[in-house]
This record gives C-alpha cells, structure tokens and sequence, in this order.
C-alpha cells in the first residue's frame, strides 16, 4: 500500500491515478511532449453508450485546475470499439487545452481505444487505455483510469461544454444542407 492510499485514503478513498502523454508536434518546445498525471477521471453510463472525462492539471501536479480535458463516449460493452468511424457506432470525442496561447479544442478522429470494465454499479470503475489521434496533428498516448459519477459528467455535458459534446451526436453531423431559396 502506498503512503497516500495508507494515511489520507483511510478517510478520502485513493484516487485512481491517470497518465497522458499529449503530443502536439506543430507546437513550439516543451509543449511538443506533455506528460500529463491526473486523480480526476470519471465516467459514466447512458442508453448504448459511456461517457469519460478525464482532467489533467499542469506537468508535475496530480491534482488543481486543469490544463488539459479529456471527453470520450463509446459504444457500451465495446471492449476495443472504432475511434472516429464516419458510421455506426465508434468512440468520439475530443480534447481541450484550457489555459495558454494554445488554449483550444481538437477532435479525436481516429487512434485505438481499448476499454475495461462492465459493471454498473455505483462504485465501478473504468480503466481506458488510448492511443487517440486529434484533427489538429496531436496524440493522446496513455491510460485513464476512471471512477463512475453520473452527476459531474451530466454538468460537463450539460453546463460546461454542451455545445462540443452535443457535436458529437450523430444528428448533429448528419443534418441536411439548407439549400438557397428553399
């Protein structure tokens, strides 16, 4: 048992640790390689699909406002499920650098995706491992390892980024073409 799981996981519980490597070659420097680690990672259920998201603070901290966001949703039950496929049912999702002049947010569209994990239960868990490639050249290269809590995903989807999660939907991609005059 590690130091922090034996004296301050008595009362809070030891976090699942989460580790990314993001890779942006069309950036300056350092930023080309960030080796992200994170104790806040969570997923949750819906009808036919599950949903993470997972928040990495800057290089060196565990914990703190993040600099990089992870959302993914995929196929429920799926253990290695399609990333970014133009039809049927794949894994979507998208990544957000929140702060700097990089700040932004890039789509996943294609990579690997292997998920862990069938129950349902309130105290189930999600182990991710990912090799994502994101429509800006980056890669997201790493293992999540997430705790269910329907309730903080639900405010992500919903209060802070409704608009990006909801162009993960398949309607909002399949919409028809307005066509002038009618």
């Amino acid at each position: 048992m590690c130091i922090c799981c034996g004296l301050s996981g008595l009362l809070a519980g030891c976090a699942p640790v989460s580790r990314l490597h993001l890779i942006q070659p069309h950036l300056p420097g350092y930023q080309q390689h960030l080796n992200l680690t994170s104790e806040t990672a969570l997923w949750s259920p819906g009808e036919g699909v599950e949903r993470v998201l997972a928040e990495f603070p800057p290089p060196g901290a565990t914990t703190g406002r993040p600099l990089v966001l992870v959302y993914l949703r995929f196929p429920a039950g799926v253990a290695e499920p399609g990333v970014g496929a133009k039809s049927g049912p794949a894994a979507k999702g998208f990544f957000i650098q929140t702060q700097g002049e990089y700040a932004g947010l890039s789509a996943v569209v294609g990579g690997k995706l292997v998920v862990a994990g069938r129950s349902k239960s309130a105290n189930a868990t999600r182990r991710l491992k990912l090799d994502l490639k994101c429509e800006d050249g980056s890669s997201l290269v790493g293992e999540i390892q997430a705790r269910r809590d329907d309730w903080a995903i639900q405010q992500f989807e919903t209060k802070r980024q409704p608009a990006d999660v909801r162009a993960l939907e398949p309607q909002a991609r399949s919409a028809p073409a307005t066509k002038p005059g009618g």
